[in-house]
């Protein structure tokens, strides 16, 4: 488990707006995009917009800035940042390589293991991607560990684009292939995992997504105490989008209407 204690701390006011797992295209054959780009255009006069990892199918690193897809996407990200809404990206495990000169370029700030939100009303909120609770999964876990280990972290970005773009091919094929034989239960987040991250954060509060499909129930931390629990739809799904409302009020909704920026 990460160091709770080293999650950034951020104040997240009314108004602010959170989505996960969009899975953009954005390589050599990279579509428009336009349903994120119009949400990103509704968004203008929200003070934040937080992304809970895989914004991107797959980014390979500063190469992937080159591609006209990908320009798009972080030109549209650049300009809501220019106007005013502040971006946070939390990396997922499509796209852990986003750093530096991605934040440079898109104006977003990029916390690569989540953060801890503080809301109007003193509840205290762990965001995180998600995967992190998908604890029997252990081949996974052993995986993450070796791709975000120093050492692949400073080769990746210094890759050819070419080679970079072929090794991401065979890491989404290798998971697909893996999916698709490991036992539901193996793949599933757990709910033990999320009281032990949010007793850990000392949050009343944990919202990922992940695992694309909606879950808003209560879960147990130990010491007795329990935490909301929530999980986002893929962005595109029926209940894709929180908001956070007046005193800190939590607002599940769609990112086909967002609600007013406060």
């Amino acid at each position: 488990m990460t160091a709770t204690s080293e999650l950034p701390r951020i104040h997240l006011e009314a108004g602010a707006c959170v989505i996960a797992d969009l899975h953009l295209d954005v390589g050599p054959s990279g579509g428009e995009s336009r349903e994120f780009l119009e949400f990103l255009a509704r968004l203008r006069g929200h003070p934040r917009l937080v992304i809970l990892g895989d914004l991107f199918d797959a980014w390979i690193g500063p190469a992937q800035l080159e591609l006209a897809a990908a320009q798009r996407v972080v030109a549209a990200l650049r300009a809501l940042a220019d106007s005013g809404t502040r971006l946070e990206i939390v990396h997922g495990n499509r796209d852990f390589l986003l750093e530096q000169r991605f934040e440079a370029a898109s104006g977003a700030r990029v916390h690569p293991h989540g953060f801890v939100a503080e809301l109007d009303g003193g509840a205290r909120t762990l965001f995180v991607h998600g995967d992190e609770f998908c604890t029997l999964d252990s081949g996974y876990q052993r995986l993450k560990r070796v791709l975000r280990s120093r050492p692949l972290l400073w080769a990746a970005p210094r890759l050819p684009r070419s080679l970079a773009l072929g090794v991401a091919r065979r890491l989404r094929k290798a998971s697909v292939n893996a999916l698709a034989v490991k036992p539901s239960e193996e793949k599933q987040q757990q709910r033990a995992a999320v009281g032990q991250w949010a007793a850990a954060a000392q949050c009343s509060v944990v919202v990922c997504g992940h695992a694309h499909e909606l879950r808003d129930e209560p879960v147990a931390a130990p010491g007795g105490a329990q935490a909301r629990w929530i999980v986002l739809d893929a962005f595109g799904g029926r209940h894709d989008l929180l908001t956070v409302g007046k005193n800190g009020r939590i607002e599940l909704g769609s990112s086909a209407a967002p609600g007013p920026a406060t």
